[in-house]
Formats: C-alpha cells, structure tokens, sequence
C-alpha cells in the first residue's frame, strides 16, 4: 500500500496568540533578486502594496517525495513570487518507518520554499500523524522539527484543540500598523469509532473545536482593538466545513443538479470541479457563523478532498478548495489522474481593504508532467539540515 488514503484503508485509525513572525537535488532556480530574510521574518505588504499566498495541500508522500510534487512547488514560487507560502494539512503520509524519514518527508516540500528565502507555515490534516505507532513522530515532535527552519512562522502551541493554530499579522508597507491577517487552524484528524454508544460510520473525521473558536474569536477582538478596526484575513483549515457543500449546492437541504446549476451564479462559484463529495467532520464547528458574526475573515480555505477545486462567496464569506498538490496521493481516475495537481495562489491590495483576488495555478500550466501516471520518486530524498 502507497498511500493511506479514502480510496486505500485508513489503517491509521479513528483514533498563541498573534505572532510577529537547504535544498532539493532536484529543485528549480528560486526567483531571482529575491535574497533570504532573517530567521522568523516579519509579514509586510510590499512598497507597492501586494501581499501573495501561495496554498499548497496533499503533498501526502513518502521521504521519496514525487519528484513532480517537489518541481510544483518550485516553479509556482519561481512564477508567483509569493510572501507567504502555507502547507495546508496531509503534508505526508503514513507509509514511513523511522522519524528520520518522516523528517525527510515534510523537508523534500519545505526545502524549494526554504531555499527561496520565502517565509512559510503548516496546518496538519488527518494523515501527518498517520505514521505515529512506527516513528513515534507526533504532531507536537513534528512541530518542534518544522518551528527550527529559518522561514518558518508556525508559533509555539497554545493551550486550545489542534497543534497548529496561529494568527499571522501582516504589516502595512509602512509603519508597524497590523494590515492583514493569516489564519490557521487544526482541524484535526478521526472522529472516535463510536459516540455515546453509537458507531460512527464509514470515513468521519474531527472538527474545529469549541476552544478553537472561541480562541479565533478572542484574538479577532484583540487584532480589532490594536487596529482601530477589524483587521481582513483569511483562514486556512485542511477538512472542510459543512458551509461548503452548502454553498456547492445553494441550498442546506436541497442537494440536486438544478439546485446546484442555481448556486452557481448565485455564490459566484469558478473553477467548478467537484468530483468527490465533500469529506467534512461528524459535528458542525461553528466557525462559519463566527466569522459572519465578527466579520473580518474574507476566505476560508481547504484541502483533503484533492479532486475538488471550486471556490465561491457564501453569503459574504468566500469558501473553497485548493486543488491536490500531491503526486504521490489519490487524483482523478485513469489516465485523467493528475490533471488536477496545483495549487492556489491569493493576492491582497493594501489599498482595497476587505478585498483580495484568487485562483488556481496548475501542473499543466507550468509545463509539468500530467500525463504519466505512474510514480516518479526521487532516488533519495534532499539533505537535512538538522536532526
């Protein structure tokens, strides 16, 4: 077995405050111009007023990463030239049998960003402790080796659900006024085989806890009154929330093509593939009606179902998929499966406040292969810079 996965054996099981904020063998030239910043750099918008993300999600492979995966992410940084860079959940797999390669795994994706002086954070999904009964890498072991690259932002663990919540400040182009703000929260991994007494059936997965939104909840308040006003920022979780089906279909209730050919003028929905249902958590979160409540977050984003990639506004609050990354992870079927490989890119404009653009960047778009189906593994996997 490659991977774990929906279309595999989960054989895994079900199982901060505001933060100021090596290289592959086979990776791409980094942008040039671009010189490495200092260890934990700042968030700025830049003189001319932009801010870049790039989402990279399902990376999902082993220490010998796709080599596909790894070109992905350099040539979308090589043409974006992002500010920021988040691995939204499912970075790896559980098919590793020592820390170490667990360790080689997260650094073969992370090393293209590091070597491009981009600074990056990491939300985990439900797969990156998928590996812990052989490696005894835990989500907090994880952490502590991801926090001591020199690009990375991802804070120290606060005491609420998950181990990789943050809220990223970003700064006004001048000044040290907070502008904008990058969200993560952990959304978890398996719901429990059964709730008071009753099973919990086929794949079922966590959610956002009650203290994770209460936490969001507080530090919104906190970023408002520090600001003057509420600070615009989007969100980055790996399951998605119950919302986004709701939106795919325009309706909580009426799930049906018709009802769905609606939603799409009515929720401004692009990029309209949909070729899994959505995965969300047993439990609705709370969190989309929150974020409503406080206004400030302008987008909420996923990865785990890596062959959705629709995006659109829900009642004020856009909802949507970064496509699948990942070489190495389930894609479409047949020959069809790595057409959807990409990621998502989000640009922001100090001077339009509340506001911000996005789309997909895919593999074909920049010359990468799509049409071998077959895995393409790196012969080793790119030197550690620490143990």
């Amino acid at each position: 077995m490659t991977n774990s996965t929906r279309r595999g054996i989960l054989a895994m099981g079900a199982g901060v405050g505001a933060a100021a904020a090596l290289g592959s063998s086979e990776a791409l030239a980094a942008p040039a111009g671009r010189k490495p910043s200092r260890r934990n750099p700042k968030l700025r918008f830049r003189p001319d007023g932009s801010f870049t993300v790039l989402q990279f999600n399902d990376t999902q492979d082993t220490h010998l990463t796709d080599r596909r995966t790894i070109e992905l992410i350099t040539r979308a940084i090589a043409k974006e030239d992002p500010d920021l860079v988040i691995f939204n959940g499912d970075t790896v797999n559980g098919d590793m049998s020592t820390a170490t390669q667990v360790k080689q795994a997260y650094n073969n994706v992370i090393a293209p960003v590091e070597q491009a002086g981009v600074a990056w954070a990491l939300t985990f999904g439900n797969h990156d402790e998928d590996s812990v009964k052989k490696t005894g890498m835990t989500e907090t072991r994880i952490m502590d080796f991801l926090r001591r690259y020199p690009h990375n932002l991802n804070p120290r663990e606060d005491a609420i659900g998950g181990h990789s919540n943050a809220v990223l400040p970003v700064a006004a182009s001048r000044g040290g006024r907070v502008a904008a703000a990058m969200w993560l929260l952990d959304s978890g991994r398996y719901e429990q085989e059964s709730i008071d007494g009753q099973k919990v059936e086929e794949y079922t997965y966590e959610t956002i806890h009650s203290d994770q939104v209460a936490w969001y909840r507080e530090q919104s308040l906190a970023l408002q009154k520090q600001a003057g006003r509420p600070v615009p920022g989007l969100v980055w979780l790996h399951i998605p929330l119950w919302e986004t089906r709701f939106m795919w279909f325009g309706s909580p209730t009426d799930w049906t093509e018709e009802s769905h050919r609606k939603a799409l003028a009515k929720h401004q929905i692009t990029d309209p593939n949909r070729n899994e249902r959505e995965y969300v958590s047993q439990f609705n979160s709370g969190l989309y009606n929150v974020v409503r409540e406080r206004g400030d977050v302008m987008g909420i984003y996923f990865g785990h179902d890596h062959v959705n990639t629709y995006e659109g506004n829900y009642f004020g609050v856009h909802l949507g998929y970064g496509p699948g990354t990942g070489y190495g992870a389930y894609g479409l079927d047949g020959a069809a499966k790595h057409q959807l490989r990409g990621c998502r890119v989000f640009t922001l404009d100090e001077g339009r406040p509340g506001e911000f653009t996005t789309r997909n960047l895919y593999a074909k778009d920049l010359g990468i292969d799509v049409t071998t189906v077959d895995d393409q593994p790196i012969a080793k996997p790119a030197p550690l810079p620490f143990t």
